[in-house]
Order: C-alpha cells, then structure tokens, then sequence
C-alpha cells in the first residue's frame, strides 16, 4: 500500500468506484473501502467512501450515486466501525464478536428493505408490483426474463420479481460481510491488520434468531400483497446468516480432510450454479444452532484470541484514541 495517506485513498475510491461500476465485479464494491479501514482506521474509510461517491456523483447518474451510498459504502463504514472496537481484558484486547457483525449486516439489510418497500407503500400492490411492471414494460429487460423464466404475462412477471426481490435483499448481507472478510484476509496476509482475523470455527449464532426466522416465514405466508413480501425477505435475510454459519461449519469439520481444497472449491462451484444448494447449506447452520452437534461450550461468544501482525493481540485506533485521552 501507498505510505502517502490521500493517494492511498484516491487509489483505493478508484478501485470501489472500478469495481461498482463493472457489472460482474460488483459484489465486491467494497473491498476497498473496508480494507482501508481495517488497515487504517474510520476516518481513512470515510475519506475513500467519500471520494468513490464524489467520483460516482460527477460521472454517473444520481440514482447510480445513491445506489452505490446505500448499498456499499455507508453499511461498509458502520460494520468497519463496529469491527475495529475493541477493550482491555487481563492485557489483552478483545475485539468486537463475528456473530455481533453478521447480526449488525441482518439489521442493516432489514432497514434498507423496510424503507425501500414503505417508499412505495402508496403505490398499487408495492415495490413488487412496480419491480413486475418495469420489468414488464421494458422490452430488453422483459424479452431477457421470458427467454430466462419462461414467463409472458404480467401475473407470472410479478412471481418472477417477488423471487428477485427476495434473493436481492438476502444477498446483501453476503455481499456486505464477504467485503468485509475478503479484505481482512488480504490485510493479514501482508501484515496490515489491526483487529485479529475471528475463530469462524467456534462461530455461533444466537438461538433466539430462529424465532425471527418463524416469525417472518409465518407473517409473509399468512398475509398479503407488499406486508407479505417485506415478511419474506425479512425471512430470507436471517437464512443468509444460517447459510454463513453453514458454510463456516463445513470449513470446520472439513479441517483434516484429504483433498480438502478442492471439496471446498467444488462447494463454492455448485453454490454458484446452483442456487438450490444454499438452502441445505443454511439448513446445516440452523441445526447447529439450535442442537450444538459441534459440542461448542455454550457460554457467551468472544472474539478470537489469535495473534495480529506484531505477533499479539492489539488495540484498534478507537482504542488508542480512548487511552490518549
């Protein structure tokens, strides 16, 4: 990395911006941002998230701008924050728990669907009635769902955009946290980090989550119209945690395994053509949490123990900043 702190970020909001602006690499318009923050600091990530939108806003579209705020750079520089506290306990430093930074992406993710689905509340059968009908109305958009979902009238367009609906809002917390994980892992390979890559081997999720799962399932499957569809992609983003968590297991009984490597990378294939697989995935996460068959202790979760770049356990900048004053 740069050791000039404004070309630093410049770089590195070129990047994000590169990243969003490119359809297939869109996922990871974050990485950037976050590692910035998990190298640097907050106030860095502020300024290269700042400038990715100010780029975003001279170049492109407003509504590009928006998008690009809403989606990456203000949840990134939240869960960034949220990551980098830390406190002193028998003189070592303990850092913010994994399972509390997926539960923060589930809040954020939530939010963002509640206000997305009630600014349209005034319109006719929601934001999936409207997703169906621009879709519908729009020949490129429509003639490529048809040849996808072999769909041609406006009902089975409106089944189609529910089940996009509900996919798009659950992928955001994956995309947010593997942002944030993928920059992590860059950072500790070349010795940048300041808080300790977690142990997702003793990961746990609380039990209480599977209420909210029920719940949401229950309420999206009894009522209606756009209540009904918020309900269902409340559902779907609380399966997005199970499916980490499930994931994060495989990883865990996998260790020891001959071939190891390329079962996982057979995994991620299948994940990534077919779509089916993440529901037994999920469904590995969910039993864990409510069965324990890891036999993990059930005592409070804390963050990891193992050793950052100087070869122990450290203080974020929040913490540094706190012991100065």
């Amino acid at each position: 990395m740069s050791q000039n702190p404004f070309l630093r970020n410049v770089l590195a909001a070129i990047t994000s911006f590169v990243l969003f602006t490119a359809f297939i690499t869109l996922p990871f318009a974050a990485v950037p941002i976050a590692a910035i923050g998990l190298a640097f600091g907050l106030g860095q990530a502020i300024v290269t998230g700042g400038l990715a939108v100010l780029m975003a806003a001279i170049i492109m579209r407003p509504p590009i701008t928006i998008m690009l705020s809403i989606m990456f750079v203000v949840p990134t520089l939240i869960l960034v924050r949220q990551a980098l506290l830390s406190r002193r306990d028998n003189e070592k430093y303990k850092f913010y728990p994994a399972h509390r930074l997926i539960l923060a992406a589930l809040a954020i993710s939530a939010l963002g669907a509640s206000l997305m689905f009630l600014s349209l509340a005034g319109e006719p059968g929601g934001l999936p009635q409207v997703f169906a009908e621009t879709m519908y109305n729009t020949s490129e958009i429509a003639s490529m769902v048809q040849r996808l979902y072999k769909v041609s009238t406006l009902e089975e367009m409106q089944v189609v955009a529910l089940l996009l609906l509900v996919a798009g809002f659950a992928s955001w917390p994956l995309m947010l946290l593997g942002n944030l994980q993928m920059a992590q892992a860059i950072l500790v390979r070349i010795k940048r980090n300041l808080r300790p890559s977690p142990d997702y081997d003793q990961l746990e999720l609380p039990g209480s989550l599977a209420f909210v799962l029920a719940g949401s399932l229950l309420v999206g499957l009894v009522l209606d119209g756009w209540v009904s569809a918020l309900f269902l992609v409340f559902a779907a983003i609380v399966l997005a945690a199970y499916f980490m968590l499930g994931l994060a297991i495989i990883h865990a009984i996998s260790r020891g395994w001959n071939g190891r490597n390329w079962i996982l990378a057979a995994l991620y294939f299948i994940l990534l053509t077919m779509a089916w697989v993440i529901i037994p995935v999920s469904l590995i996460g969910f039993v864990d949490s409510q069965f324990n068959f890891r036999k993990l202790p059930r005592t409070p979760d804390k963050p990891s123990d193992k050793t950052g770049p100087s070869g122990k356990t450290g203080p974020s900048n929040n913490t540094r900043d706190k012991e100065k004053n």
